[in-house]
């Protein structure tokens, strides 16, 4: 089809009339009969903070071609992407088998150009040239965790006594030395610091494992070795390690791909694409199975391997669809190269336009992703071996680093990781195996009825609520402070915003954004993002779409550790929804004191509870 021909393409035509700036179409391709006049603006998007951008996952939508009889009509469009909200979908059109971005049919020319129309709105902010990044979801900067920059930090540096006495006499010389109409003294003057109660928290931890340690050993005769906490946690360590190694080296699985599509061996948007799915699909489930029917292993160890094996999917699925993305943004770059150098003196300036702010996107895209080591430079063994050493779930070329390890901060860090682990060994042993022991002969009795297991549970939760909180409390800071951050300095990952400040949360939603940041970056741009993108979801539907597969991933945490399918923990997670709708209704949303009193009722029940539930019943 000759330049003159396309502009003359009635459909084409209409394409470019409905994703102009002045009207925007939510579609990016349309069949004839997918004409709509009532189609208003795109809505803003529904997440602060965020620039309006998604990820997209691999290829979206594909043309099929006539072979025969390149005309008006012969082309079809076996799926369109319809975008809700800010939802950036790459959309990779290809022509027959056989041809390149170099080189397409005139058909594959004319598709082409459509796709190009419908994705200027999505690159160029509206009535200017600004170009908006796909990957600006997600942003990595110099920021300490909570932590350590308010307690840890204080007491290693600044903790130097009482302070509020100096403070006191500071604002008292202030008074003398300025008139009276000239003083004023601010609420925020004084700045307490209570580093002290810091010290005192993990003394007292201290003095009680002590304490619970020398009773042991009195009640057991001098022997600590018949500890069964301590036997899951030693038990089997050799080979949960080689597992382990298995299972990280299995990851390399992704970078093989990108390097094959780097020599030009495969190309992602067809094979790569495909390959990765099907392995990413049945990584998680092999090691499920291996772990519990081919080597048995013990409970301690399964959920170990299976939490990690989520990880390790997470850091794959990452980079491989991150470097996907940009080889069909490279794949377009290339095509419209080819195009505007074919055409340029003789295409109409409407099609040049359409190439010019294709290539200049696809250029944008290209470098500002990296200037050190530009994609696709970047599919290497040593920035992919990187990468999966930060303590990170979202892949990008190149993160905050800073400049030296603080070998004194990570020994400060392995104390507390050792030391904490200790607790919480003391913790599990002597209040929470002997009412899980409890509760398992219940379950097993077989005269008890459901009524007697439902009232002794009752008891049994009660008992189990103090002990839960307190491991909920040492879990949450043996792993987002604790081992994240001696990771982070081991790695020089200058980025240490692993969590929030969850205990102030007055609503779920809050809760579930800043308890786990890495993960929730990650299902920010690889699930909500993703789903509207390739699923043409809403924003609530994108919503409801993360808490399932969440909810169905905690479901499969569960059943690997109790081996029952009870699907408690999928209803309490789904049961979430309803409670951020309580939360912004309007008894609620102003009333932020009760907002975080149902907030750590639901904390301090909820994990007791659901044990309890497993465990009996």
């Amino acid at each position: 089809m000759s330049d003159e021909g396309l502009l003359q393409n009635e459909q084409f035509l209409r394409i470019k009339k409905l994703n102009a700036a002045e009207n925007k179409r939510r579609s990016i391709i349309v069949d004839e009969d997918d004409y709509d006049d009532s189609l208003g603006p795109a809505e803003d998007s529904p997440l602060e903070n965020v620039n309006e951008v998604s990820l997209p996952e691999g290829v979206v939508a594909q043309a099929n071609l006539i072979p025969e009889g390149d005309t008006e009509g012969d082309m079809t469009i076996q799926e369109t992407e319809e975008i809700e909200d800010c939802e950036r979908p790459a959309v990779v059109v290809t022509g027959k088998k056989d041809e390149t971005p170099e080189h397409l049919s005139d058909a594959g020319f004319t598709i082409h150009l459509k796709q190009l129309h419908g994705k200027e709105k999505l690159r160029f902010r509206r009535d200017s040239n600004q170009k908006i990044s796909f990957f600006g979801d997600v942003a990595f900067d110099f920021r300490p965790s909570i932590l350590d920059g308010a307690i840890s930090e204080q007491i290693r540096t600044k903790f130097e006594g009482p302070t509020l006495e100096k403070q006191l006499r500071e604002i008292k010389k202030k008074r003398k030395s300025l008139a009276k109409d000239q003083i004023v003294i601010e609420s925020d003057v004084l700045t307490p610091n209570f580093s002290g109660f810091y010290v005192l928290f993990w003394l007292a931890v201290a003095l009680t494992c002590v304490k619970v340690c020398v009773n042991y050993y009195i009640e057991h005769d001098g022997d600590l070795s018949d500890s069964e906490i301590l036997k899951f946690m030693t038990t089997d360590l050799i080979t949960v390690a080689w597992v382990d190694f298995l299972m990280y080296l299995n990851t390399y699985f992704v970078l093989l791909i990108h390097w094959l599509c780097k020599h030009n061996y495969i190309r992602w948007s067809s094979t790569g694409f495909t390959l990765v799915s099907i392995y990413e699909l049945g990584f998680v489930g092999f090691y499920m199975f291996l772990t519990e029917n081919v080597l048995k292993l013990h409970w301690v160890a399964k959920i170990f391997l299976f939490l990690h094996s989520l990880v390790l999917l997470m850091k794959m699925h990452s980079f491989a669809f991150f470097n996907g993305y940009l080889w069909n943004i490279s794949d377009e770059l290339k095509f419209s190269k080819n195009a505007l150098a074919k055409s340029k003196e003789t295409a109409k300036p409407e099609i040049i336009e359409t190439l010019k702010r294709s290539r200049d996107f696809c250029t944008f895209e290209l470098e500002s992703q990296s200037k050190k080591e530009p994609f696709p430079q970047n599919i290497n063994f040593k920035n992919y071996f990187m990468y999966t050493m930060f303590p990170t779930l979202v892949y990008q070329i190149e993160y905050p680093r800073t400049k030296r390890v603080r070998w004194d901060y990570v020994f400060e860090k392995l104390c507390a990781i050792f030391g904490t682990i200790f607790v919480m060994m003391v913790l599990a042993q002597s209040y929470m195996y002997p009412l899980a022991i409890k509760a398992i002969t219940i379950r097993d009795s077989p005269w008890t009825t459901l009524a007697d297991r439902l009232k002794k549970w009752s008891f049994i939760l009660v008992d189990y609520i103090p002990a839960f909180i307190a491991m909920y409390l040492l879990t949450f800071y043996l792993i987002w402070d604790a081992i994240l951050n001696c990771i982070a300095e081991l790695t020089r990952f200058g980025d240490r915003y692993f969590y929030g400040d969850w205990w102030n949360c007055v609503s779920w939603d809050e809760f579930s954004r800043i308890w786990n940041v890495p993960v929730h970056k990650f299902l920010l741009r690889h699930v909500y993002h993703s789903s509207m993108s390739a699923l043409q979801l809403n924003k609530n539907q994108a919503t409801l779409m993360t808490f399932f597969l969440s909810a169905i991933v905690h479901e499969l945490a569960m059943y690997v550790l109790f081996k029952r399918l009870r699907v408690y923990l999928f209803f309490f997670q789904m049961n979430q929804l309803p409670l951020v709708a309580l939360s912004n209704s309007r008894f609620l949303k102003k009333r932020t004191v009760i907002g975080n009193i149902v907030f750590w009722i639901g904390i301090c029940t909820g994990p007791s509870m659901l044990c309890s539930l497993y465990l009996t019943i």
